[in-house]
């Protein structure tokens, strides 16, 4: 194994983009948020066409 000087470490390329378990999290939130956003959508449509909404 060789030495390497600090100029040769500053040109030293890391790897490129790394899924971490926060990210895998984040999307999974973001899922989350979408589906009950439409089921709150499609649920008040039905209540629309079914006349059965709240007076409130």
């Amino acid at each position: 194994m060789e030495n390497l000087d600090k100029e040769s470490m500053k040109m030293i390329v890391g790897g490129g983009v790394s899924i971490t378990g926060s990210l895998v999290s984040a999307f999974g939130d973001l899922i989350k948020v979408i589906y009950g956003i439409g089921q709150a959508v499609g649920g008040a449509i039905r209540r629309i066409q079914s006349g059965s909404l709240c007076k409130y």
